[in-house]
């Protein structure tokens, strides 16, 4: 007995030690985990805290300066190393940490996004070109951008490279829209349509162009990115640099394709070449196509004349002309084939045999990934969803009504043209008055500003009815002057607005706004002021058409907010700034250049630019 109990005593310290080192080594698991993690999160705070200082930083530029180890404070043997690594061509940042407590080891990832203030943002003025319900192009001027920060558009800079940047965007923000192009002009840039895009020219595109409904493409169109569409994709001559991916179908007349074709219906393209590889959930039918790559389909694949360099079909094959080629035999299937001829001198009957033909489910195929719809405007602003974006962001229409009750006093004025360059009527911070009026008698008053608030701030505002501009008007040099119309605006004739530099006009109006053909807007080269403030903006909560730039006899500059207005630019000469309006329309020979720069102005107590930042995207497992 006593032998007995002294045998299990000692089986119940071994059991007892077991499960000590056991629960040791599960925490220093735990622990070796908790300083994984403290890793992953010190580094976000530190790299968040890097951007907020400087936003233009890239990734490298980030975790250049990143620590790559630390501890626990108070706690020994509890260490983490790090490790990042950028995928290449993207913002996408993992970052890896290896947790230690004594022998104890954890291994975490996680998954980041650099965010640019840019993309971020719910500017007022950022992107380009912006039509809530449609975007309308007739004319043959080129659209891109440039940064007035750095000096004037196409100037050089001291790099030696001219100031043209392709940093600029088309886009709607409602379904049922459109984005019409009729014009033979160059956009160095993307198009974004929540609704459709329609190519009725021989215009060229830059950049991507993606649509949650369809893509048709005539006359000789060409695309300088990526085609994507919820919808389908129809070409018809030109040519397509990058992918093409939609849900539907994709159609091709004579057009060629320099990368992959991948859609969720089938595929039918006539002439030309595709540079890659095409993956349809559909049928592929290829009519004098040369195919750089495979062709891989869940259906029926046919082929009448051309070449590929590959096949791989869940479904048949039909090649219905001897001049069709499959390079290297490279064939797979699993369904019915029909051939036209011999390959390598072997019988026709051979490829209705294994390997070319195989049973299901084989050929294995990869997965056709769908196109994902981008947001619709439902007018509510998502912070963390950089492709959200809303057509009114500042609440125009109740912003402008809020200055109505301050001009129950306001008058019409009219600036007459007195037959020379000198200025009639200038603006200041805080008054307004003719310098010049035929008879001082009955020269008008002087228009004191009224304290008013507009997007938040409270500010001296001139208040008027009616402006009808027939003569030259200033801004004093120095002062922001703001000025509400309650009526109409209208500079017509030979009229000039001139803003010295570093000196602002910011334009409300609750009526309709005419820039006349003759007329001359003298801004200075930089689009901002030093404290942020664009040199020259305009915003209208007129609904209808209210917003008409007829042109000039210079390049106007202005920063247009026209959310409820159908804004139309029609110009020989060029406009620059930006665009937001209900339907923007531009025509003419005129181009169109995007100040980037207008990405981080400042509206009110509004700034319209999130900083950079960081995102989390993830953890990725062992």
């Amino acid at each position: 007995m006593s032998m007995m109990a002294g045998v299990l005593v000692l089986n119940s310290l071994k059991d007892n030690a077991a499960q000590e080192r056991l629960s040791g080594n599960f925490q220093k698991k735990m622990n070796a985990r908790l300083v994984a993690e403290k890793g992953v999160f010190d580094t976000y705070n530190y790299l968040n805290g890097q951007l907020a200082a400087n936003p233009n930083q890239s990734l490298e530029q980030l975790i250049a300066a990143m620590q790559t180890s630390g501890s626990a404070t108070g706690i020994a043997n509890m260490s983490y190393q790090l490790t990042a690594n950028i995928t290449t061509g993207s913002n996408q940042l993992s970052l890896q940490s290896d947790g230690f407590r004594f022998d104890g080891e954890t291994k975490l990832k996680a998954n980041f996004e650099l965010v640019s203030a840019s993309s971020q943002s719910s500017s007022a003025f950022g992107g380009g070109i912006i039509g809530c319900d449609g975007v309308t192009i007739s004319g043959s001027g080129k659209i891109d951008s440039y940064d007035s920060s750095q000096g004037d558009y196409a100037t050089t800079l001291p790099s030696g490279n001219k100031n043209i940047n392709t940093d600029v965007t088309v886009r709607t923000l409602n379904d049922n829209d459109k984005i019409i192009l009729s014009g033979t002009g160059n956009i160095d840039g993307n198009l974004i349509a929540i609704g459709s895009v329609e190519f009725n020219s021989s215009a060229h595109i830059a950049g991507n162009v993606f649509s949650n409904g369809a893509i048709d493409m005539f006359n000789n169109s060409t695309i300088g990115g990526n085609a994507t569409a919820y919808g389908y994709f129809n070409q018809q001559n030109g040519s397509v640099a990058g992918n093409i991916h939609t849900n539907r179908y994709v159609n091709l007349r004579q057009t060629q394709v320099d990368g992959n074709i991948t859609t969720g219906g089938y595929v039918y393209a006539l002439g030309n070449t595709i540079g890659g590889d095409i993956l349809a959930a559909g049928n592929i039918d290829l009519r004098q196509v040369n195919v750089n790559g495979v062709a891989q389909t869940y259906a029926n694949y046919a082929q009448y004349e051309g070449s590929v360099f590959g096949v791989r079909a869940k479904q048949g094959v039909t090649l219905s002309s001897s001049y069709s080629q499959i390079r290297n035999n490279n064939l797979v299937y699993a369904g019915n084939g029909d051939f036209a001829k011999e390959w390598s001198g072997a019988p026709d009957s051979a490829y209705l045999n294994p390997p070319y033909k195989v049973q299901a489910p084989e050929p294995i195929l990869q997965q056709v990934a769908l196109v994902e719809k981008l947001p619709v405007d439902d007018g509510v602003l998502d912070p963390n969803d950089p492709n959200d974006i809303t057509c009114d962001p500042l609440d125009i229409e109740n912003a402008v009504l809020t200055l109505d009750a301050f001009a129950d006093n306001a008058q019409d004025l009219e600036v007459r043209d007195i037959g020379s360059a000198a200025t009639v009527y200038t603006l200041s911070n805080t008054e307004a008055d003719y310098n010049y009026w035929p008879s001082a008698s009955s020269k008008p008053a002087a228009i004191p500003a009224t304290n008013a608030r507009f997007l938040g701030k409270t500010q001296s505002i001139l208040m008027y009815d009616n402006v009808n501009i027939k003569g030259n008007i200033a801004i004093k040099a120095g002062h922001n002057a703001v000025m509400y119309v309650k009526g109409n605006f209208s500079l017509s004739g030979a009229s000039t607005l001139t803003i010295p530099d570093d000196s602002s006009l910011t334009l409300i109006v609750k009526g309709a706004l005419i820039i006349g053909s003759g007329s001359t807007i003298n801004t200075p080269a930089k689009g901002l002021t030093k404290n942020g403030i664009p040199v020259f903006s305009i915003f209208s909560s007129y609904s209808g058409t209210g917003v008409d730039i007829l042109g000039g006899v210079e390049q106007i500059y202005a920063a247009i907010y026209a959310p409820l207005s159908d804004v139309h630019i029609a110009s020989a000469v060029d406009f620059k700034g930006s665009v937001l309006g209900k339907k923007v329309k531009v025509s003419g020979a005129g181009g169109i250049h995007y100040d980037e720069a207008l990405g981080l102005a400042k509206v009110g107590n509004v700034s319209t630019n999130s900083p950079a930042s960081l995102v989390f995207k993830g953890w990725q497992s062992y």
